[in-house]
């Protein structure tokens, strides 16, 4: 058998399913995308690619279309909730080697960065993924293929088939996701700032510099059964600075995403038989320092690699897989976690929260790209 020739089922055509896609293409490899939905989701707020992964989205897709869909910064500013300076990171000061900046985007414009490279006419949708009797299904019938990736985010069906004693960890904490075109000076387009507050957390930077369009995340911890909203958000985050709270007033509720947030602790079994797991269904991470999507990218290209040198025995290439992006997207899980945990549930620690921002790029650069 030719690898152009392997059969690869991908469940979920959402952006680690689409960089699977794109990265097995880039090998000679077609995969089929099953995706539940009527139609990809083009929709989301803000989302973030470290360098490691803007190098790979990069390479899937245009370099120039990249730097159009986004904008682009070198410096991550974390401060107090009044606005005193606790750490900002360079990634250029970090490894002067580094030649990928940290990329800001709204996820619609990178989602469609990534359907137009693929084809939205390539996903068949209106697929449901289930399991049973140990088999896994689309529409109620056995799924034919190779390889079997589950891509189908934190509630994966597949990994109900690989790992299914893996249960997911809801840390009582909610937030909410802003888009807003706001200008003001306290906000840099050059930066990505992160106030952090006592059991409280603000993110917010520009994605359009064009349109002074910001995303902003805010999280804290609620009581049981209660959500967050803006008007809780606006009285909750008082004591945080004004220009925050005027930014967050003036957002439309149609543009604000409310949501728990919630994470799986690291497991090994990421493949069974011919099923194996990608992004959230195997490693998810709390949005902490935003990695969730440069760590899936990069892991869709390791898996692409590993299957495309290891076609004959699809056993090998999983375990490849598996050795050459668990370690590391451990490492990243659990130095985020404990990160939420300082940020929502403990004491806040400068110091740890220092060292632990050490670890994380210590980490996130030592990759395998």
């Amino acid at each position: 058998m030719d690898k152009t020739d392997l059969k690869v089922a991908i469940v979920g055509a959402g952006l680690n399913g689409l960089a699977l896609a794109l990265s097995l293409r880039t090998f000679g490899i077609e995969a089929s995308i099953y995706e539940k939905a009527d139609k990809p989701r083009v929709d989301g707020t803000g989302i973030i690619m470290w360098p490691e992964g803007m190098q790979i989205l990069a390479a899937l897709t245009d370099a120039e279309k990249v730097k159009a869909a986004g904008n682009n910064v070198d410096l991550v500013t974390t401060l107090t909730a009044t606005s005193e300076m606790i750490n900002q990171l360079s990634v250029q000061a970090i490894d002067s080697n580094v030649n990928a900046p940290i990329g800001l985007f709204h996820r619609r414009d990178l989602y469609q960065l990534l359907l137009d490279a693929y084809g939205e006419d390539n996903i068949q949708t209106g697929q449901h993924c289930s399991v049973e009797n140990e088999v896994i299904l689309i529409n109620g019938k056995p799924l034919i293929a190779d390889v079997i990736v589950g891509a189908d985010g934190l509630f994966s069906n597949v990994r109900q088939f690989v790992a299914p004693e893996v249960n997911i960890r809801q840390p009582g904490v909610y937030c909410c996701r802003g888009i807003v075109d706001f200008n003001t000076p306290e906000i840099s387009d050059e930066e990505c700032y992160v106030f952090a507050g006592m059991q409280s957390r603000i993110v917010t930077y520009t994605y359009d510099r064009g349109n002074n369009s910001k995303y902003w995340f805010a999280a804290c911890p609620v009581a049981e059964g209660e959500t967050l909203n803006k008007a809780c958000i606006l009285e909750q985050f008082a004591h945080y600075p004004p220009f925050l709270l005027k930014m967050i007033k003036s957002t439309p509720e149609s543009q604000i995403m409310p949501s728990p947030l919630a994470d799986i602790a690291p497991f090994s079994q990421w493949s069974r038989d011919n099923a194996v797991l990608l992004g959230d269904s195997c490693c998810s991470v709390l949005p902490t320092m935003g990695i969730g999507f440069s760590l899936g990218i990069e892991n869709a290209y390791i898996l692409a690699q590993s299957l495309a040198a290891n076609f004959n025995h699809i056993p090998h290439a999983l375990q490849r897989y598996q050795h050459r992006a668990q370690q590391r997207s451990h490492d990243l899980q659990n130095i985020t976690h404990r990160l939420s945990q300082l940020t929502y549930t403990e004491a806040f620690n400068p110091a740890e929260v220092q060292s632990l921002y050490q670890q994380f790029i210590a980490v996130n650069t030592h990759s395998v790209f």
